[in-house]
């Protein structure tokens, strides 16, 4: 057990403050964007609160730090620094790919975490609207209707539509599992496209329309084939390596 929570702690130490850092600067600018939108708005002619962040690029951000969140975690374990992680790793005695799987928790985790961070970030924003706007045209329901008029939104807290929980849960345990098979190919030379290919598809299809049950589905399909052929192709690399 020791030896196990050794290699979470070595991804952590190496992530976490990188981690912290990118939250930080993805609330800032997102922040800084939503409120110059909402001082330059005419204050005889509102905005609707969904129009106002879209106006204000908040999913561009997200998406951008998204991607920037995926490298990060991918190059956790590589050794385009010149170190020897694989060194590493066996003088702790523990097998490559229960490495692979301990990471691919953590990075679970850390994408699970920039969700909630974005979905905090928004709600702040949201209510930041509600406080500034004119009583006449906002009510109770302005934010809970926007989470539904809204694709980005309803894609954070789709609400009632489990088919999308169902997804971003999907989503966030695929993408750990490429992100963490991403450095084992590194450490052999090799190019683990997985990741990019599943981060790519990830930013251009989250904020998805209300009602998208078949699109949902369709993509949790294509994330878990995406992962799984990742994860195959590992235990097939590490088959020949044990045969020769």
């Amino acid at each position: 057990m020791k030896r196990h929570l050794s290699v979470l702690m070595l991804a952590a130490r190496s992530t976490i403050y990188k981690i912290l850092g990118l939250f930080t600067a993805m609330a800032a600018i997102e922040g800084a964007l939503f409120w110059f939108v909402l001082q330059k708005m005419p204050s005889g002619d509102p905005v609707g609160l969904e129009q106002l962040l879209r106006q204000s690029r908040i999913a561009l951000v997200c998406g951008i730090c998204f991607l920037l969140l995926c490298a990060l975690l991918s190059m956790t374990g590589s050794e385009f620094g010149g170190g020897k992680l694989r060194y590493t790793v066996q003088r702790l005695s523990v097998r490559e790919e229960a490495v692979v799987f301990l990471w691919a928790g953590y990075n679970a985790v850390c994408f699970f975490l920039f969700w909630a961070v974005q979905l905090v970030i928004v709600l702040v924003l949201c209510r930041l609207y509600v406080t500034q706007m004119d009583t006449a045209y906002v009510s109770g329901q302005t934010i809970f209707l926007a989470f539904y008029r809204s694709n980005f939104l309803h894609s954070l807290l789709p609400l009632e539509e489990i088919s999308r929980y169902v997804r971003n849960g999907i989503l966030i345990l695929t993408l750990g599992v490429c992100a963490s098979c991403f450095s084992f190919r590194q450490r052999r030379g090799e190019r683990g496209s997985a990741v990019v290919v599943l981060a790519v598809i990830v930013a251009v299809s989250f904020p998805n329309a209300m009602g998208s049950f078949g699109s949902d589905i369709f993509l949790s399909l294509v994330a878990l084939c995406i992962a799984a052929g990742a994860v195959a192709g590992i235990w097939k690399e590490r088959g020949g390596e044990n045969g020769s």
